[in-house]
């Protein structure tokens, strides 16, 4: 399996620390990268305001979209929480993904089911089904 993104353990940490501070309701968030590298998390606000989902409204999306367009970056993808289950797509988010959701974009999903042991995965929603992608901590 390829590397699908490069980030930071640092970008990690964001991530999964937006999660925590989320939950119970799911945390999300869009991920800019360069080259295949990310460059920076930009945590939103969940417009669901659920444990079970998440939305991003248009015009704060737009407004991140931006701000990664001035900074020389693109969109690579997003991320969000799950609080009471496994890091894995489930139907819902597969359905709210659907074809806008697949290759080239990522989308992390991070688990905090147990806070403790945050578990981070990373999928391409390709033709309706999540496909798992390995990513790689850079220094």
């Amino acid at each position: 399996m390829a590397v699908a993104i490069r980030l930071k353990q640092a970008h990690i940490d964001q991530m999964v620390a937006h999660a925590l501070a989320d939950a119970p309701i799911e945390a999300c968030g869009l991920i800019a990268a360069r080259d295949g590298v990310v460059t920076e998390i930009r945590p939103a606000r969940n417009a669901e305001n659920s444990p079970y989902r998440f939305s991003i409204d248009p015009l704060e999306t737009r407004r991140h979209e931006e701000a990664i367009d001035a900074a020389g970056a693109e969109l690579a993808g997003f991320y969000h929480s799950h609080t009471g289950s496994p890091a894995v797509p489930s139907p819902t988010d597969i359905r709210m993904m659907g074809p806008f959701f697949g290759p080239p974009f990522v989308h992390f999903v991070i688990s905090v089911a147990d806070p403790a042991n945050p578990v981070v995965r990373v999928w391409y929603i390709e033709n309706g089904e999540p496909v798992e992608q390995q990513y790689e901590i850079v220094p």
